[in-house]
């Protein structure tokens, strides 16, 4: 069940005033005793925070609740993530010093919709993200999306994927052991791949207490690997 908008409001709010005020989303985390995991969750419009926790993030921001349902900030909030593409960027990405990658909308529970190129359709677009270019990035027709659950959350793990961080995945064709999304018929899923033979696949998480799952390649709709882990945006 989806919050309302106004959640996911309050999120990109406090989101862009922090990055206004040049903190990390660790700092302020510190800063309101909050554990960053739930405040990358609050940013990312995934819960809906309590009113004393809005009180922490306003103290912190040196801002007053109220701000956080202000139409004017909403209006303004949306105005600049709209304009995350404006003219002033067009020169830097035609000429190669930065790359678009559009962060996807895209929930779990959802099915995408592709074209007969595998490229993913009517997907709102969250926000687009201007990257340094890279080898990983270069051809890849990367997009982004937010981790929804903390299915492939292993703390103290080299691979540690929270919910509300961003992975941004591309067309590049994955190897057995990559991480990836799956796009199957009934759901997208973000995990481990172990390529069994010709017909079947495993998808492994992270988090045990998420089972594992065999499927067969006939129920693949696409697979995308993931290129790149953003932990703090």
């Amino acid at each position: 069940m989806s919050l309302p908008a106004i959640h996911r409001y309050i999120g990109r709010i406090i989101h862009l005033m922090r990055r206004e005020k040049g903190m990390r989303q660790s700092e302020l985390a510190l800063l309101t005793g909050l554990k960053q995991p739930n405040l990358s969750r609050i940013e990312n419009g995934l819960v809906s925070p309590r009113r004393n926790t809005l009180e922490k993030i306003a103290k912190a921001l040196g801002v007053e609740v109220q701000t956080f349902y202000s139409e004017s900030k909403v209006q303004e909030v949306e105005r600049k993530w709209a304009a995350s593409m404006g003219p002033k960027h067009a020169a830097l990405l035609l000429t190669g010093k930065l790359v678009p990658v559009p962060v996807l909308d895209i929930s779990a529970a959802q099915p995408v919709q592709l074209d007969s190129s595998g490229n993913i359709l009517d997907t709102r677009r969250e926000v687009m993200l201007q990257l340094a270019p890279d080898a990983a990035l270069h051809d890849a027709h990367p997009f982004a999306i937010r981790i929804d659950d903390d299915a492939m959350h292993k703390p103290g793990g080299a691979d540690d994927f929270r919910p509300g961080e961003l992975a941004i995945f591309g067309a590049t064709p994955p190897k057995s052991g990559d991480f990836v999304l799956v796009a199957l018929k009934d759901s997208n899923v973000f995990r481990r791949v172990i390529f069994v033979d010709a017909e079947q696949l495993r998808l492994v998480p992270l988090n045990a207490v998420y089972p594992e799952r065999t499927v067969a390649r006939a129920d693949v709709r696409q697979l995308w690997r993931l290129l790149k882990h953003i932990r703090d945006y």
